[in-house]
This record gives structure tokens, sequence and C-alpha cells, in this order.
């Protein structure tokens, strides 16, 4: 049986309480230890939201040079995807020290937290884990270094890295699937990273706002994800999940009336006119493949991409593609997309 077989049969059996007693009950040590994070609104400033940054780390601080961020009043959330593909990974996972900086765990960053959990053998906490995570930080750890984390190679080799690298991982386990913002304000929203869907019922806000909402199970509901190409659970829907794009390009279009504008990155989307952002839903699309623009090592980009920002006070956005900054503004599900 291949690992992704294996890792599905540990969710049915999970899900069919099969397996023992460990299969069923909250490990002490989950390999994702928060699932959301909630944030009062900001009175004093700007809410930023930026999209996947794929290590381009140069790129936002353009943008945040260009819309006058004041890192005392203002903060920046981000959809995830910290690392990897782009120019900087190391420079952007600095970033996680600042308290203005409140990103949402993304795949790209959930690998990776595999791979330096396997890599700075922390027996312990792997041996306190469920056995569905064990099996998940394999099959997110072996994914990683084909898509684009070759980057970490050079702090692998030997000693000198390992706080380097604790470190990180331990600012990457600080970061949730889910963040609300002003819960109890007319300017609530979410950031989230693929999309805030389920198996048999979609997230809402009166599931986000429960008190045992970390215990919805939502989370551990098996079902087959498009996107993830297999069977997974609520914790991979948040971060591989692709049906709302999927309905887009099958003019399957949804509403979404119980849930906030949820800002979301992780499918590239970047419609015919690059100035306007796809929303579906209640979702707003960020991730307008920042790292493409990038001129690779034949000197090849496309420039209709580039790195987003968004200002939910303002409502409007910037893009920038390592040459200009250019405004843009949410278009709704029926423009084209490319």
């Amino acid at each position: 049986m291949s690992i992704y077989g294996y890792y599905e049969k540990t969710l049915w059996d999970r899900a069919n309480g099969f397996g023992g007693k460990d299969t069923k009950t909250a490990s002490s040590t989950p390999f994702i230890q928060k699932k959301i994070v909630r944030h009062a609104a900001n009175t004093q400033g700007r809410d930023f939201i930026v999209g996947d940054l794929h290590g381009c780390a140069g790129y936002l601080d353009t943008l945040l040079r260009y819309v006058g961020f004041d890192p005392s009043t203002d903060r920046l959330f981000s959809v995830g995807d910290l690392t990897d593909r782009g120019p900087d990974s190391p420079a952007v996972l600095d970033w996680l020290r600042e308290p203005w900086f409140l990103p949402v765990l993304g795949n790209h960053d959930a690998m990776l937290m595999a791979v330096l959990m396997d890599q700075l053998e922390t027996v312990s906490d792997v041996k306190e884990m469920s056995p569905v995570d064990r099996v998940r930080i394999e099959v997110y750890g072996g994914s990683f270094f084909s898509n684009g984390g070759k980057w970490l190679l050079p702090f692998l080799q030997g000693s000198a890295h390992l706080d380097t690298l604790a470190g990180w991982l331990d600012l990457l386990r600080g970061m949730p699937l889910i963040r609300v913002v002003g819960a109890d304000s007319p300017s609530r929203f979410h950031v989230a990273h693929a999309e805030l869907l389920g198996g048999d019922a979609d997230w809402c806000d009166q599931t986000l706002d429960q008190s045992d909402a970390e215990e919805n199970p939502l989370w551990e509901s098996p079902h087959n994800i498009w996107g993830f190409d297999m069977t997974g659970d609520g914790l991979d829907h948040v971060l591989w999940g692709r049906e709302l794009r999927a309905r887009v390009a099958e003019n399957g279009m949804t509403d979404q009336p119980g849930l906030s504008r949820t800002y979301v990155g992780h499918t590239i989307t970047v419609m015919r006119d690059p100035s306007r952002l796809l929303t579906v839903g209640s979702h707003v699309f960020l991730d307008t493949g920042s790292y493409k623009s990038v001129p690779n090592d034949k000197g090849v980009c496309d420039q209709n991409h580039g790195l987003t920002i968004w200002c939910h006070q303002e409502e409007r956005g910037w893009k920038f593609n390592g040459e200009k900054v250019v405004d843009v503004r949410v278009a709704n599900g029926q423009e084209d997309a490319e």
C-alpha cells in the first residue's frame, strides 16, 4: 500500500472508530497546533492582506513602502505559502518574528514544517501525535523538495544551521489555519489559505464562532478534495482545496450567504483584465503568481503575474510585477479568469 493509500485508510479508520483509542481522541501534540485565531477589529490603522509570497521578499518590501505601511498601527495578514519557488524564502520566514505580520499556514508552509520535524528528529513530538498526523507528516514532507523546496538543502548540510531550522519550526508551528478578524464588527473578514469548504457542510460565520470550533467535526470528516487529488480531512481542505476555483471553470457558481468576506490564495488566478481579482461566493483570490513575474535562469517571466496586497478598509489593492505597481479591484465570478 502506498503512503497515500495508507493515509486515506487512517482517515477512514479514525472516522469509523477503528484502530484503537488513539485514532479518535485528540492527540496531545497535534501536527497543526492552532486551527483558528481571533483578532479584534483594527480601530487604529489599516488591515492589509497579501497573496502567496513564495519567497518574494523584495516584492513585499516594495508594496509596503508604496502603501505607506505603518507597523505601529497597521497589520499585515498573509494567506500563507511564504516559501518556495521565489528568490528569498529565508527572508520571508524572518518576518514571522514581527508582531504586525499575521500569516495563516499554507500547504507549502505545512510541507516545510513536516520536513523540519523529520530533519530535526523531533521524535518525542511525533510519537505523541495521532496516527493520522504521523502519516500526514510523511505525505506532506514527501512533496516538499519537488515543489520548490530545494532552497532548503544548503541549510541541511552539517550542523551549522540547526538553531535557524529549529527557530523556523517553532515559528511555523505557531501559525493557524484560519484567522477571524473583527467577529462582532460589520467589517468582519477571514483569512485562510485555500478555501473554507468542507465535505458534508461548509464553514460559515456561525460554525467559526462556536466555542468548540476547534473540535468541529468538519476538521476530521474524510472526503475527496479537488486539488489534493485524494481523500483528506478538513485540515487538508483548508490547505489544499481548489473546488471553488474548479466551479468557476465549470460555470458552477455558488453563493455563501452565511460566510463573511474570506481572503484566500493557493490557486494562481489572473483575470483577463489583470487589474481585477476573482471573487467566488465570499472568497477573494489573492494569489496572482508572485514568483512567475520573477525572471528565471533564462530571463523568462510573465508580467501579468505579480504579488498582490489588499487593504480591507479601503477596499482596494495593488500588484507589483517587478517593474511597476498597478491598482487592482475585485471582480465577480462571472468575469473571465485565465
